[in-house]
């Protein structure tokens, strides 16, 4: 059984949004059967992305080349920049958020989503990609969007990405992700706070 401690925060990337510079966090899981790697930040940046004034922060190469697969929440350039560091690694995303990725115009920098050596793994909602790791569809932030749930032997813990931006956001549950993420009722892991919480709807 995971525990708590198996699940660690790494900075990704930052963004500056309206004037305030935002984290962009990803997630690891230790699993006995090989490290996963929630979201991979940024690795780089591009002319098309300095309205954000991006701040790409590369994973340690120790951490990198232990990485077994990766899970994309969904395919935002902030949270798929660091795909290109794993060529041949098996890339979980919902087949729905890769379509929308590789055909809508202005949803992400698609060079960061299709490269050589890209090895993705598309999924038509729920799947257990590893014993006591589930991907569940998660949508509002993107239709495609999912979330991880890691069952650990304190109970689930669920690694949120972009479900919400804030766990006050969270607390309106007004898209189908955050109603999901506030029946779970676990402590939860969002891209762009640093803090976790169980998500509550405000009193």
């Amino acid at each position: 059984m995971l525990s708590r401690d198996d699940i660690a925060i790494h900075l990704g990337s930052e963004v500056v949004v309206d004037g305030v510079t935002w984290p962009g966090l990803v997630h690891t899981i230790d699993h006995p059967d090989g490290l996963i790697l929630v979201d991979t930040g940024m690795i780089d940046s591009t002319p098309e992305l300095d309205n954000w004034q991006p701040t790409p922060h590369r994973l340690p190469d120790e951490l990198v080349s232990r990485v077994a697969m990766v899970v994309n929440t969904h395919l935002h350039f902030d949270h798929c920049g660091g795909n290109r560091l794993f060529r041949g690694v098996p890339i979980h995303v919902q087949r729905r958020e890769l379509a929308h990725a590789r055909t809508q115009h202005d949803y992400t920098i698609r060079e960061w989503v299709d490269f050589d050596g890209a090895t993705y793994v598309e999924h038509d909602g729920e799947a257990e990609i590893l014993p006591g790791v589930r991907l569940l569809p998660a949508p509002g932030h993107t239709d495609g969007h999912q979330i991880v749930v890691v069952e650990t032997d304190d109970g689930p813990v669920v690694l949120g990405g972009d479900v919400g931006y804030s766990f006050a956001e969270i607390g309106r549950g007004d898209t189908p992700g955050r109603q999901l993420v506030l029946e779970l009722g676990a402590p939860t892991y969002l891209a762009h706070v640093e803090d976790v919480r169980v998500p509550r709807r405000p009193a």
